[in-house]
């Protein structure tokens, strides 16, 4: 056995050799990330809504996000579209890469709550909200706790949590200082956590920021589709347009294509994006009629659709009432 293991080695020697190099050039990773361009994805691929009336096509936009390689770094020297960033710009100092990626995915599925619940309420239609789920999305470095990244909190002390205001209250009946046990959902495991309060801005806080995932029932069905890679919450005006445009009898896209991007609140205000270089392009690149942009990314959407002379539309919005106007007219 050994003898035959041995030459079949000696035979393919310069193969395997060739192997081992190319693993080790694709798998190399220096502390260093690399953006570009994403591209369009158009929701109807995504989501499907029980008697749509949408007709046209609505797009989110997305950028591209990669380890730092050999090959994606010599690329990322060559292509004008592609830029090294630090590190530390995607993964904060005091988490992992796994952390990063998990708060990712929540504050994505927090987005597409928040537009669901909001397109509904704007088109009058009723929507049913049964429970609420609250999981850690940040931890300061000054926390005092082994809460992580993606636990979902269940109770402080005895008390259950059901509403944000509960955690204040919490908080507020004990001093900084003081340690609270906190049982939360980790992994599908009940775990017990520690936590001391600390003084954060004047104010007696556990540490952490937490994202309030919605479990709801809506009169219509909406099945949407998700990848585990897809993170961020910049897909909150998309989502709201395209269920809203879905919902209500008016044709409010007249066979248009539409890309957008922007985070949205409970409210239709329309929040800043990062990455719109490449956000930019990436609409551009769609043959969109029009490309709906947060008003804080205004500025630099239109220098770089005038530096390349793009053709599309570019509309600067700050609540989701301006994005209506601007179909209608």
């Amino acid at each position: 056995m050994f003898n035959k293991i041995y030459a079949f080695l000696k035979e393919n020697r310069k193969e395997i050799i060739i192997f081992i190099l190319l693993l080790i050039l694709f798998n190399i990773r220096f502390p260093y990330y690399i953006e570009s361009p994403g591209g369009t994805l158009s929701l109807a691929d995504r989501m499907k809504i029980e008697n749509s009336h949408l007709n046209g096509d609505v797009s989110l936009v997305f950028v591209a996000e990669r380890p730092a390689t050999i090959p994606t770094l010599t690329w990322a020297f060559i292509s004008k579209d592609w830029d090294i960033i630090e590190k530390e710009e995607v993964v904060l100092s005091n988490e992992t890469a796994d952390e990063s990626d998990e708060r990712g995915r929540i504050d994505f599925n927090q987005s597409f709550n928040n537009a669901l619940i909001y397109a509904f309420n704007k088109a009058g239609k009723e929507i049913k909200i049964k429970s609420k789920d609250f999981y850690v999305t940040y931890i300061y470095p000054d926390a005092q706790t082994d809460l992580k990244v993606g636990d979902k909190i269940l109770y402080i002390g005895d008390t259950k949590i059901e509403e944000k205001s509960d955690f204040s209250a919490l908080t507020d009946a004990h001093e900084v200082g003081d340690e609270i046990t906190i049982k939360v959902l980790s992994n599908n495991k009940e775990v017990t956590r520690k936590a001391k309060l600390i003084d954060l801005d004047g104010k007696k806080k556990i540490g952490i920021l937490a994202a309030t995932i919605y479990d709801y029932e809506t009169p219509t069905e909406i099945k949407f589709e998700t990848k585990r890679d897809e993170m961020g919450s910049s897909g909150g005006l998309a989502n709201t347009l395209y269920i809203y445009s879905s919902l209500i009898d008016e044709d409010l896209i007249k066979g248009r294509k539409i890309v957008a991007t922007g985070t949205i609140d409970d409210e239709g205000n329309v929040g800043e994006i990062g990455g719109i270089k490449y956000k930019m392009k990436s609409a551009a690149k769609s043959d969109g009629d029009m490309f709906f942009v947060p008003e804080r990314n205004c500025e630099d959407a239109l220098k770089i659709k005038k530096e390349n002379k793009y053709k599309i539309d570019v509309a600067c919005v700050s609540t989701f009432d301006e994005v209506l106007t601007y179909l209608k007219k």
